[in-house]
């Protein structure tokens, strides 16, 4: 058992707990304005500029070119563009299940690299008001593009659909009011924003027709070899396929049953309209009452399945191999919220032995494992 599945396990945790809040998208209040706009070009160009230095662009005027509408949004917009994710969607010879020219399809474990890598959408519905939440992308990739919130006023108006080439001016750069779980070391420094569309002048349809990749996802309970396991699910879908839904619908159904695996999907992409049976079919199941206490036994589950013993002692092996003082270890401990009082002086060797025991206690061991993987992704590769 590898260390990899010691972060899937955290990645799988932290995007239940993620989809449990999809729907409560709302805008902050505007700060201080800066008069001048920032043009970008690209998605990557946009996304590291935003992740490296967040607070310079709040409730900045952004202006985009050329860039392609669709109606689904990144899983953890940004995510895409770290460094870290890069590394993670690497895959090898062994991930791959079918390849010919055109395509290739993974195993269940190479599939859940690149979800933690960054692919991946949902299909979130409009707010209350009439909001919809959208995604802009120089590449006609929602996993790659950036959060559009257009008002219902300009939406209608302009005819806006997925495919709409547009060219974006001075729409502000503004904070969502998304509690998005903010222990995961790898999301929570990834700026929680949309460029706001509240105004027909603020956007202009250049063409119209592009066509657009799209990811949707789920997390796939399923057996295999007489064990449970959980993997990510994604396919690729394109806009212009004539009834792609019925396509996407075929492929998550036949890949549940593939090689025996008896696979159950957990969540639903299409927020709007389910295209696949899950168990849960909006996030507004996941907080209810009544499934709290489920939702609690498939964390356990998950625990289970991914953050086993032989997976501890690598973990146990690798952490002093990259902090290899007292020093460094104690200000990991901080980072994670773990009380350094309770960490005895002594070697790397034993403090990082004590700290994964404190982390296993307290049930924080995804959390010490995400941060690991932003100061360390290597490891988990």
């Amino acid at each position: 058992m590898s260390l990899k599945e010691l972060y899937k396990g955290t990645k799988l945790i932290e995007t239940i707990e993620n989809y449990a809040l999809a729907e409560e998208v709302n805008s902050i209040n505007e700060g201080i304005t800066n008069d001048e706009s920032i043009w970008f070009s690209n998605d990557e160009e946009f996304w590291k500029n935003i992740i490296a230095d967040p607070i310079k662009y709040w409730n900045q005027k952004i202006d985009l070119y050329n860039f392609v509408i669709s109606d689904w949004v990144a899983r953890v917009p940004g995510l895409y563009w770290t460094p870290s994710s890069e590394k993670i969607r690497q895959h090898k010879k062994e991930d791959i299940a079918l390849q010919s020219k055109h395509w290739l399809e993974f195993y269940p474990p190479g599939k859940s690299k690149k979800v933690m890598g960054g692919v991946g959408t949902l299909l979130l519905p409009p707010t209350d008001e009439g909001k919809v939440l959208l995604s802009v992308s120089a590449g006609c990739n929602a996993s790659t593009g950036v959060p559009l919130l257009c008002f219902p006023e300009v939406y209608d108006h302009l005819k806006l659909k997925q495919g709409d080439c547009v060219m974006i001016r001075d729409a502000k750069w503004l904070p969502m009011d998304m509690n998005w779980s903010s222990k995961f070391a790898s999301t929570k420094d990834i700026p929680r924003g949309y460029l706001v569309i509240d105004s027909v002048d603020k956007i202009q349809v250049l063409d119209r027709n592009y066509p657009v990749a799209y990811h949707p996802f789920s997390l796939m309970e399923y057996e295999y070899q007489d064990s449970l396991f959980y993997d990510f699910v994604y396919v690729t879908a394109d806009s212009k396929v004539q009834n792609v839904d019925t396509e996407i619908e075929r492929f998550f159904k036949e890949y549940a049953k593939k090689e025996g695996r008896n696979g159950e999907y957990l969540l639903n992409p299409n927020i709007v309209n389910p295209i696949f049976q899950s168990h849960y079919l909006s996030p507004t199941e996941l907080t209810q009452a009544s499934e709290k206490a489920k939702l609690n036994l498939l964390y356990e589950r998950i625990r289970g399945a991914c953050f086993k013993e032989q997976s501890i002692e690598q973990l146990v092996i690798k952490l002093p191999q990259h902090y290899q003082s007292s020093v460094s270890i104690r200000t990991l401990a901080k980072k994670i919220g773990v009380n350094v009082s309770l960490l005895v002086e002594d070697s790397a060797v034993n403090m990082s032995s004590q700290l994964i025991d404190l982390c296993i206690k307290k049930e924080m061991i995804e959390t010490l494992v995400d941060r690991v993987t932003v100061d360390y992704p290597q490891i988990f590769i």
